[in-house]
């Protein structure tokens, strides 16, 4: 069994600059992460990014090659391929799929998980969440795309492949759409695209090379069944807390934080970055800060006697 002073569970940009804050403080750290590379979400980010001043990165990939550089990750020694199993609040153990650890404190920086259709299980013409319409949208070029979603991601997704696909269907599930006023104000500019209200998918079938949508609808006006090339899901997401089933959630499964970053369960468990936010609050810099008052918290909580 190893005895650690700070474990941090996440490779993100959240739990990187944890350890990058631990090594300034001086508290030792280990930090896993499940997947084999570290980076979390930021490989998925395909277009610029302008909220960390003063540098503007091209996507998600140059700024994981800048932050991988940073002398403290090497320091740190990051295990890959590990995965948090268990977390027993009154011993404070933790166990992962490689080893058991006596933890003084623990941080959960694992991000959250796009949320999935069941309906859509198995489908082959489902595009992954990784899918950028920002870059990736000419790859739908003269085809039929059913978007489904009606938040921001959803309207943008939309406005993007609009520019090449041939029809793009919207399938909201509410009456209304739940995006700012600017992405809405474009949707309506879009001469190929129709909105389902109240619609969900029922079931789907295999038509040749394309797929038919079964729908479900409150409103009747709607059709019964839509034929398309593509389905790009954009229905938000959940906080990755399932093995955390002793500490308090809200919204779709994110953890709750005091404001020390703190989870309501524990004095020596944190959590912070997209697993504790909640996806209207999600960034790349709130994370950021996030794990400097953890660390920081930690840091303080050591130094009394």
């Amino acid at each position: 069994m190893e005895h650690v002073q700070v474990l941090i569970a996440g490779g993100g940009i959240g739990g990187l600059s944890a350890a990058i804050w631990c090594q300034r403080l001086g508290l030792s750290c280990l930090l896993v992460e499940k997947a084999d590379h570290l980076g979390g979400q930021l490989l998925q980010i395909r277009n610029e990014i302008v909220d960390l001043p003063p540098r503007v990165y091209a996507n998600g990939s140059a700024l994981l090659d800048d932050l991988l550089r940073h002398p403290a990750i090497d320091a740190v020694q990051p295990r890959l391929e590990e995965t948090i199993i268990s977390i027993d609040v009154s011993t404070r153990m933790v166990k992962t799929t490689k080893s058991d650890y006596r933890v003084d404190f623990f941080i959960a920086a694992t991000g959250a998980s796009p949320n999935e259709i069941p309906a859509l299980s198995g489908c082959k013409k489902v595009l992954t969440t990784s899918f950028s319409t920002t870059a990736q949208a000419d790859m739908l070029s003269a085809q039929d795309v059913a978007v489904i979603g009606g938040g921001d991601r959803a309207l943008e997704s939309a406005s993007n492949i609009s520019r090449f696909a041939r029809h793009v269907d919207l399938l909201v599930r509410s009456d209304h759409l739940r995006a700012r006023s600017e992405w809405i104000a474009r949707l309506e500019k879009l001469p190929n695209l129709r909105v389902f209200w109240e619609t969900e998918i029922e079931s789907y079938e295999a038509r040749e090379e394309r797929i038919a949508l079964k729908l479900r609808s409150a409103n009747n006006s709607e059709p019964a069944e839509i034929v398309v090339d593509w389905i790009l899901p954009r229905i938000g997401v959940h906080g990755n807390s399932s093995v955390f089933s002793s500490l308090a959630t809200f919204g779709d499964a994110y953890l709750k934080t005091d404001e020390f970053q703190r989870t309501s369960a524990s004095e020596w468990i944190y959590a912070l970055g997209d697993v504790s936010n909640g996806a209207p609050y999600a960034s790349l810099s709130l994370a950021v800060g996030q794990a400097m008052k953890a660390v920081k918290h930690i840091s303080l909580q050591i130094q009394q006697p």
